[in-house]
């Protein structure tokens, strides 16, 4: 396979108006399963047994909605062969936006959850015991 194709000037800024090819039907299915599992994300956030399960769950919530429909919408404008926003690179601008988010948060989690659970069950545990 080779990747240097991918990053030429030719296939991030110019648009074959003939067909759509099959790794670009790709990408919309990609987007439409984001989508989905952000819907899923945010289920999961409002059942979720504390708060800060909720938050991170809220987050990753945000990062696969804004991937799911940037995806889709990237889709649309390549079927629409409209010129700038439908390029490879709008597409790869949109991942690796994506991507730095999705590592952002992973880094608040391994850095802050536990802490953030133990204090809460601290909390809950205080206020089991307090008169109501």
């Amino acid at each position: 396979m080779n990747l240097k194709s991918y990053f030429t000037s030719q296939y991030l800024f110019q648009i074959n108006s003939a067909f759509v090819s099959p790794g670009e039907k790709l990408v919309f299915a990609a987007g439409a399963v984001f989508t989905l599992l952000a819907v899923v994300l945010k289920i999961a956030a409002i059942t979720a047994a504390n708060p800060t399960d909720a938050k991170y769950r809220n987050k990753f919530y945000g990062v696969f909605l804004f991937l799911g429909l940037s995806q889709l919408f990237w889709y649309l404008c390549r079927y629409e062969n409209v010129k700038f926003f439908g390029s490879h690179f709008v597409a790869w601008l949109f991942v690796l936006i994506g991507v730095i988010w999705l590592a952002l948060i992973l880094k608040s989690i391994f850095q802050n959850y536990r802490a953030e659970k133990m204090a809460w069950d601290k909390e809950q545990l205080k206020m089991k015991y307090l008169p109501k």
